[in-house]
């Protein structure tokens, strides 16, 4: 009884934490998806001239408390180049064309 009293508590903190890991890092996991799905949008709506490209950074942090102690972050960085693609052949026609 004096062992279980010891060692349950221990095991259910232990188990807890990895939980809380668990759910961190599939946050990371749908941010990162999120991110790559908004630079995908943003390059299929670019209308401007030539390239252009788009970044974006988003911090996640791991909550504190309990048996971890340590901050926790993730930054996922996302870059993307936009082109448009009908701007890039004309200048392209206009450039041979000058040449």
């Amino acid at each position: 009884m004096v062992e279980a009293a010891i060692v349950i508590p221990v095991v259910i903190l232990i188990a807890m934490l990895l939980l809380r890991l668990f759910v961190f890092y599939l946050e990371i996991l749908v941010t990162g998806i999120k991110e790559h799905e908004l630079a995908i949008e943003a390059c299929n709506s670019y209308g401007g001239k030539g390239y252009e490209k788009y970044e974006n950074e988003r911090v996640i942090t791991f909550v504190k408390g309990g048996l971890l102690a340590a901050d926790l972050n993730k930054i996922i960085k996302t870059e993307a180049i936009m082109c448009n693609e009908d701007a890039l052949v004309r200048i392209g026609k206009f450039v041979k064309g000058n040449q």
